[in-house]
């Protein structure tokens, strides 16, 4: 059973527990499939962080922002 959702939801940050399960699932993409997922804002170097939103764009297309 999923847990009640509010407009709001989208607006909370996650919770502790759901960004390590979210690391531990990205862990699990690469050692099982070589599959990367980097959040941008996690690279601290701007010059790689570029480089990876860019290809992401050209791969998958520009991401909508939402505010």
């Amino acid at each position: 059973m999923s847990e009640p959702r509010s407009s709001l939801s989208r607006h909370q940050r996650p919770s502790p527990a759901q960004v390590e399960q979210l690391r531990r699932m990205r862990v699990a993409a690469w050692h099982a499939q070589g599959v990367v997922v980097i959040r941008p804002e996690e690279v601290e170097d701007d010059w790689i962080r570029q480089a990876i939103v860019n290809e992401a764009d050209r791969l998958y297309g520009k991401r909508t922002k939402e505010e």
